[in-house]
């Protein structure tokens, strides 16, 4: 491991010692966040040591900076290649998916069904920011959280012509957030001669702009990050709309999209 670099991690009831990759994905406009974890197994005995539901927690921090927590359950173990194999692990969102229920709304606002559409997680809400629509009727039929809360996105767009595109529903540090807005926090910088490493802009405005640095400790997508490249002469704060945190045997980094339709 590259000195400096703090890395705990826990699977069940074992301490994962050595971990030749790691990757956390964060994406808004999607439910979970995901974690892959690669473990050697040169025994063939790790393959067997966890089971789909195991509690994950994974400490990760960089020369001395902050520390960040991810926790989560495991979702697959699967073999990476014949001495190695890679856990995937879902985020404490998962109840947005798995929690499935049947429902019919009549004569209710938009914001009092999409508040109780989020109480079937069982996961705190934090904030609520919708048009407030009268919908007459708003049937919900074996739907997740998640899916039923898209179908309301939509009856609104639908319905009433608002542009839904940069909404999203995700589980921030502070509980469920539905709305175009932003993830409470600090916003870090990245800049020229500093941590930025590498940045890719799209020559269209459909796509996501890429932004390379060194490991940012919990930052998530829905953040704000202030972006100084002086090469390209920007100096701006952006959401970001995906991050990924790489922590491997040869490198240490963040890499951040922002930029789209719908950031």
């Amino acid at each position: 491991m590259i000195a400096g670099v703090l890395l705990h991690i826990n699977i069940g009831e074992a301490q994962v010692d050595r971990c030749p990759k790691l990757e956390i994905l964060s994406m808004r406009h999607r439910p979970l966040d995901v974690a892959y974890i690669d473990v050697p197994d040169p025994f063939g005995t790790v393959f067997t040591t966890f089971s789909q539901g195991d509690p994950v927690r994974i400490e990760y921090g960089y020369r001395g900076g902050s520390v960040a927590t991810w926790a989560g359950t495991v979702r697959s173990v699967s073999r990476v290649n014949r001495d190695q194999v890679r856990v995937s692990a879902d985020s404490e969102a998962l109840p947005l998916l798995s929690t499935r229920f049947t429902e019919c709304y009549a004569d209710e606002s938009s914001v009092a069904i999409a508040r109780h559409i989020l109480q079937h997680a069982g996961l705190p809400i934090a904030r609520i920011s919708l048009p407030e629509e009268p919908l007459a009727r708003f049937p919900v039929s074996h739907c997740s959280v998640w899916e039923a809360a898209q179908q309301l996105l939509h009856s609104l767009a639908g319905g009433y012509g608002h542009n839904m595109d940069c909404v999203a529903l995700w589980l921030g540090a502070e509980g469920l957030n539905l709305g175009n807005l932003d993830e409470p926090g600090p916003s870090p910088e990245i800049a020229t001669s500093k941590n930025l490493i590498k940045h890719l802009p799209v020559a269209h405005q459909q796509g996501q702009n890429i932004v390379e640095t060194y490991l940012v400790p919990g930052l998530t997508h829905s953040r704000r990050v202030r972006l100084h490249d002086t090469r390209l002469k920007i100096k701006k704060a952006y959401r970001a709309l995906q991050v990924r945190h790489e922590i491997s045997d040869k490198q240490v980094r963040t890499i951040i999209g922002y930029g789209g339709p719908r950031g």
